[in-house]
């Protein structure tokens, strides 16, 4: 039962007619908000108290980016105070004392530092999530004879109806934390003239987009979804819809010979209203410095003044090479396509920026990530290619150590291959402190959170990303893959279905709509997705595994086999993963030959492996008592 306290008449009375008071209280906005925080963090009280500074920064852009409720003290444990993922909250009290000093210092701090401070940053006791409000603004003294008895009536009335609502039950608590504003920057017009330059246009738009997500206070839709409206003719706001995001930047791009003219317009979405437009123009060798001005008006038009860090962020750039930042985006351009082609091209790409230019810490970052991404659609040994990323990752942070993609990579590595999920976890949070926005790091983290056994994390993050880049076929497919492992078949099978939607000759989402269909034994149904996902092109090994198991489960064992020979022809012309061959092995009951190839997968360190705790078609092997020895390789035995 609700019940809402009321001091006395007397004292009440008191209360309102001495003395200045407060008239009035409001919600901070997010942009506020974020410049409270600044201000708090900068300040001499929280000038060397590095674990509570992070613990604050933490708490507070988690509460704006709407996840409050993920708040807890066991994410706390391992977010911010980098415990393993044994830590036990009820043995070890750190994230207790540590909130507990939190509120300390803030009172502290405005008592002094922030005595007059617009913004409140609050904890109530009992919880990890900040509450944030305005500071009342104070009447004026003297008040009139008149004016009190009006304020004493009104705040008696507001008593009764305060009282009202507590016993009629419709009070309700104060609104859930702001949701930062969101951008979608569209793909720039190439109107150069030249259909071949539609790469810098692309380039320079994912360049402005990624400058937007490295601020705070801002959710930036990836260039993934906003590149699906390329030449796409639909009102802004219903745009806007599609992608839930309050504020659309378009524009155009004008290459001629060493100059490059960016014009672009900032539009509030709800109203179609045009905020700014505006024209900028540089020589190409200081073009990275055209995109910051670009991306600085844009953060400018949306979140107001911006804090000393970002304009730091948004003004400083070095000259480059023409030469140079072309292959970077050339690279930029293939490794978006996301197929095999791609990828080996934009290795070539980044190489040749490299060789150009050796200190180019974004070609170092994208050849990590493309060596990373061979592997995991398994099309390159991992032994081959996961070593070469980890190395370009470890470059690119040795000349910049603020790539979220870099950090993004390592972890990638760590888990899916060293199999070192501590220092995996380690970061993949590091790449999520400096980049919030960052898709690809919030991807691969849910999909570490997963492999663990961390599976409501796992959605949750997953479901983030999906709010940064809503039109990903790949994010879709992967949120779906999460549900499979929670067993919720229909929801995954709805996510896939979704994918789908998206690009209907999508191979990979057709296999694991196929498997979830296994999982619920509509088998005719799995064997159409199966068959679907053979006949498209781009599909890799494992597409054949899947349809090898579903044969074998149907007890087409012809079939099946024929599936096995296949492998091993495609085997002496292409990399073909043991996976696929252990999928098979497990629809045809095979268990020694399933576990024969699971030992060659540890050796060749398969990604698939990763998925042994908790995917199910594993469950077929799951009474073996040699499944358990292969987890404990892993490293997933304890997870």
């Amino acid at each position: 039962m609700l019940v809402w306290s009321l001091p006395s008449t007397g004292r009440f009375r008191s209360r309102i007619l001495s003395g200045p008071q407060p008239v009035s209280e409001q919600f901070a906005s997010p942009e506020a908000i974020q410049a409270q925080l600044h201000r708090i963090l900068t300040s001499r009280t929280f000038a060397h108290a590095g674990r509570l500074s992070r613990l604050l920064r933490y708490t507070v852009e988690q509460a704006l980016a709407g996840q409050a409720d993920q708040i807890k003290e066991y994410i706390l444990g391992l977010q911010v105070f980098d415990k393993g993922e044994d830590f036990d909250p009820r043995l070890d009290p750190l994230v207790r004392v540590e909130a507990h000093r939190l509120r300390s210092r803030l009172r502290k701090y405005y008592e002094t530092d922030g005595a007059g401070d617009p913004v409140l940053i609050e904890f109530p006791k009992g919880r990890y999530a900040p509450v944030f409000r305005t500071r009342p603004r104070v009447a004026r003294p003297g008040v009139g004879r008149r004016a009190r008895s009006v304020a004493l009536a009104g705040a008696l009335t507001l008593a009764g109806l305060f009282a009202y609502l507590a016993v009629t039950r419709m009070w309700r608590p104060p609104a859930a934390a702001p949701q930062p504003p969101s951008v979608a920057v569209l793909p720039l017009a190439n109107l150069s003239g030249d259909p071949s330059q539609d790469f810098f246009a692309d380039g320079m738009t994912d360049a402005i987009i990624g400058d937007l997500a490295s601020l705070g206070g801002l959710r930036v839709i990836s260039r993934t979804s906003a590149m699906h409206y390329k030449q796409v003719r639909k009102r802004l706001p219903e745009i806007a819809r599609e992608l839930q995001v309050a504020y659309v930047v378009e524009g155009s791009l004008n290459r001629a010979g060493e100059r490059v003219r960016i014009s672009a317009q900032l539009i509030e979405a709800a109203t179609d209203r045009h905020l700014w437009a505006q024209s900028y123009e540089r020589d190409l060798r200081d073009v990275l410095t055209l995109q910051k001005e670009v991306a600085r008006a844009i953060a400018e038009g949306i979140k107001g003044r911006l804090d000393p860090r970002e304009q730091r962020w948004l003004t400083v750039a070095r000259p480059i090479n023409p030469k140079t930042y072309e292959d970077y985006l050339k690279g930029r351009y293939q490794w978006s396509k996301r197929t095999e082609e791609g990828l080996r091209k934009s290795i070539e790409h980044f190489q040749q920026a490299l060789a150009e230019d050796p200190g180019y810490a974004l070609a170092y970052a994208g050849l990590a990530e493309s060596y990373a991404l061979l592997a995991s659609y398994g099309v390159s040994p991992a032994r081959e290619v996961m070593p070469k990323a980890r190395a370009a990752a470890q470059r690119a942070l040795q000349f910049d150590d603020t790539l979220a993609e870099a950090y993004a990579s390592l972890g990638f590595v760590k888990s899916f291959y060293e199999w070192d999920w501590p220092g995996a976890g380690q970061d993949y949070r590091r790449a999520l402190e400096l980049n919030s926005n960052c898709t690809t790091a919030r991807h691969w983290y849910a999909g570490y959170l997963r492999a663990t056994g961390r599976l409501e994390e796992a959605l949750a993050q997953m479901r983030q990303a999906q709010a940064l880049d809503p039109l990903s076929r790949a994010i879709s497919r992967d949120l779906g893959r999460t549900l499979y492992s929670m067993r919720r078949y229909d929801d995954a099978i709805r996510e896939y279905r979704q994918a789908l939607e998206f690009e209907p000759d999508f191979p990979s989402g057709y296999l694991h709509l196929g498997m979830a269909y296994l999982a619920q034994a509509k088998d005719q149904e799995a064997l159409t997705a199966l068959l679907k996902a053979r006949s498209l092109p781009g599909g890799n090994p494992l597409i054949l595994g899947g349809l090898g198991l579903c044969h074998g489960v149907l007890d087409q064992q012809a079939e099946a086999r024929k599936i096995l020979e296949e492998l091993e022809a495609r085997s002496r012309r292409e990399y073909v993963s043991p996976m696929s061959r252990v999928l098979v092995h497990i629809g045809l009951k095979q268990n020694d030959q399933a576990f024969r190839e699971l030992e060659r997968a540890c050796q060749e360190r398969d990604g698939w492996l990763a998925w042994l705790n908790v995917d199910p078609l594993f469950d077929r092997l799951r009474t073996d008592p040699r499944l358990a020895q292969v987890v404990r390789r892993v490293g997933l035995a304890h997870r």
